[in-house]
């Protein structure tokens, strides 16, 4: 007959090695910039181990976002698993040079997906698994849509597929209202004299006749490796459809969520959740041998 006291012991103390595992031999944290063609991007490295065949966490940002806006989330997952993780601000964003001044146009976030590319190499990093926010999210997507070599697995938060009008709305909703609020005072605390044009830039795009038809539908199918996507069920941005495309292109293994009491934020708004699920997806990829 099985020892039942003793399975529960072990499961108590698995974490609890893991968690011990991962701050002992945490190694450091580094910050520094890296040279991308004739621009600078500002990066955070964290290293948690020494281990060279283990993936990468790598964290994109969202449309507003930066490295400092991430505040300590990053090292909770790599910390955890005992991960190394990567964190950079995007060209235009946080501490990187600002944006070119080349007219944004529809391929923007797969010119953002060549930079993210771009950065793996110059880091030396050959197999990552991606966490991307909003904008990150759908960078994520179409980097593992254009080169699947290069990722494990990709954890997507709010991502967007396709134009909804829904999000038309609260785009246009922000853009009004960031006129009388304190909204772009406060990006500018982690952007500077790039705050204007980043939010400018944001809100032209996604409003524009120009970026009406933009998908990236048609190259999900491309996508091999597993991917978790989550968006809050009170999402001012996006709709539910948003994550049923997903299941419905993606042939890899898809997990889609709600998380409850969430809007476009889930990691912060409703955290407990938000880490479980994730827990849980990356725990079956790195303590079993594969995701999903």
């Amino acid at each position: 007959m099985l020892n039942s006291k003793f399975f529960s012991e072990i499961s108590i103390i698995e974490p609890i090695c893991v968690f011990l595992h991962a701050y002992l031999f945490r190694k450091m944290e580094l910050e520094n910039f890296l040279n991308v063609g004739e621009y600078k991007l500002f990066y955070r490295l964290l290293k948690y181990s020494e281990n060279q065949d283990e993936p990468v966490l790598v964290f994109l940002h969202d449309s507003w976002g930066c490295v400092e806006m991430w505040e300590n989330f990053p090292e909770k997952i790599s910390e955890l698993f005992g991960l190394n993780a990567l964190i950079y601000d995007r060209r235009g964003y946080g501490k990187s040079s600002r944006f070119s001044d080349e007219i944004r146009t529809k391929r923007y976030l797969h010119e953002a997906s060549d930079e993210l590319i771009k950065v793996m190499n110059v880091m030396k990093i050959e197999k990552a698994i991606l966490y991307g926010h909003s904008d990150g999210g759908t960078i994520a997507l179409i980097a593992a849509a254009t080169q699947p070599d290069r990722f494990q697995a990709i954890i997507v938060e709010g991502a967007h597929s396709f134009v909804e009008e829904k999000g038309k709305a609260a785009v246009r909703e922000s853009r009004d209202k960031a006129r009388t609020n304190s909204l772009l005072q406060s990006l500018r605390k982690y952007h500077g004299e790039k705050t204007a044009e980043l939010f400018r830039r944001w809100h032209e795009a996604w409003l524009g006749d120009f970026f009406a038809d933009w998908t990236i539908v048609p190259i999900l199918k491309n996508i091999r490796c597993p991917v978790l996507a989550f968006r809050g069920e009170n999402d001012p941005f996006d709709t539910i459809g948003q994550l049923h495309v997903l299941e419905k292109e993606i042939t890899a293994p898809v997990i889609a969520k709600v998380i409850p009491d969430a809007a476009h934020t889930p990691r912060k708004e409703n955290e407990e959740e938000t880490m479980e699920l994730i827990g849980h997806f990356l725990d079956k990829g790195l303590m079993r041998g594969k995701i999903c």
